[in-house]
């Protein structure tokens, strides 16, 4: 049932940016001390505090000792891009083609790269690619979680444990709100801005023993940008994995993603995050099942926990234009910015019209609760207009 109580009357969120990326940062949250500005990412303290970052990420993480963790520039985007150009090329490649960022990488293979032996397995927004068409006997690139759509695979059970192609994901918005077996991965990217609310322009690569193994045995023809060279000559550059990166870092961005490591270290790492992701996604459930306005876009065998994707069921909304759709939409999120209640969850310009609400660790269910009503309220506002 829709609420009835006046906006004077619903509490408003104390925490209000449901952003997807850069996402909310930690409770209790306080800016970096700013002790290693101006210092040399080569210094001693520095090379320490990067050190610190990639052990707090393998054990937050749980990821497995003999896999490799490395620091990139340009988020998950960057991460994935060095991937791809040091691992691909030594087989066929399938893609699982059903997102913005999946399609990005497909591009980037057969247009950039310009792999010859590439099988797109393409599924439509909001859905995902079907899983039982992939040959294992080459190699894979797909996206664990589309932060862009709002769409997850549940597990990665669906891996064999003896395939003979490399598993590359991309886990952008996947790391610290899923929990996955990284034994059936076999190179991840993702960012710091998302899961753990980062700051942008940063990204982690891990490497397993069998893209360890592809990068000591296969040279790629093409040329490799040096920002994106993990290997040269078939040797593998492990003073990346050693905290000497290969460009300068932010000292202010590590020490703030040092800082939210430690925050989900001490509240019991990645177990504890999913739990405060499956306290939101019970928020947003149930407000969904009490009101008659909105409607998740994702079928629920799609859906990710960590971010809700929401349609409007009213038949006039429906009927509108996807132009207008997207006006009618603004005008919410600018209702609810006005009200300070909730910032910056309109859908990927990219996709079809939604509103797309983060709902990862970062996020308080409590925020969440107290959000969702003026939803309904900006939509009467904005029906009023419009209808």
């Amino acid at each position: 049932m829709t609420d009835l109580r006046t906006p004077a009357e619903i509490k408003k969120p104390i925490r209000t940016k449901f952003s997807s990326g850069p996402s909310a940062k930690y409770p209790g949250w306080t800016a970096p001390s700013g002790k290693f500005v101006s210092r040399s990412h080569r210094s001693t303290s520095c090379l320490e505090l990067i050190q610190e970052v990639i052990a707090l990420q393998k054990k937050v993480l749980k990821i497995p000792d003999n896999y490799l963790v490395g620091i990139t520039t340009a988020s998950a985007s960057g991460a994935m891009e060095a991937l791809l150009w040091s691992l691909l090329g030594e087989r066929g490649i399938d893609v699982l083609a059903c997102c913005v960022f999946s399609d990005c990488w497909a591009n980037d293979i057969v247009t950039e790269m310009k792999i010859p032996d590439v099988r797109l397995l393409k599924e439509n927004f909001p859905r995902l690619a079907d899983v039982t068409q992939i040959n294992f006997a080459r190699d894979l690139v797909f996206c664990l979680s589309a932060t862009t759509s709002g769409t997850a695979y549940s597990n990665v059970d669906w891996i064999p444990a003896g395939r003979e192609g490399l598993v590359v994901c991309d886990a952008a918005s996947a790391a610290f709100t899923m929990d996955f077996d990284w034994n059936k991965l076999d190179a991840v990217a993702f960012s710091w801005q998302k899961g753990l609310g980062g700051e942008g322009g940063f990204g982690t690569i891990v490497l397993g023993p069998r893209s360890i193994l592809r990068l000591e045995s296969y040279k790629p023809e093409r040329a490799i940008p040096r920002i994106f060279r993990i290997s040269t000559d078939k040797k593998v550059n492990f003073n990346l994995f050693e905290g000497h990166t290969i460009n300068t870092p932010s000292a202010l961005c590590l020490e703030d993603f040092r800082n939210s490591l430690l925050w989900a270290d001490n509240l019991g790492g990645i177990s504890a995050l999913i739990q405060r992701v499956g306290q939101n996604y019970d928020a947003i459930w149930q407000w969904i099942a009490q009101q008659k306005v909105f409607s998740f876009l994702v079928e629920e065998k799609y859906r990710a926990r960590h971010i809700a994707c929401l349609d409007i069921i009213s038949n006039k909304y429906q009927s509108k234009s996807e132009k207008d759709k997207w006006i009618f939409l603004k005008k919410i999120v600018a209702i609810c910015e006005e009200e300070n209640v909730g910032f910056d969850f309109l859908g990927h310009a990219l996709t079809k019209p939604h509103l797309r609400i983060w709902m990862g660790p970062t996020i308080d269910s409590r925020d969440l609760e107290r959000f969702l009503p003026w939803l309904e309220i900006a939509y009467t506002k904005v029906a009023e207009e419009c209808f």
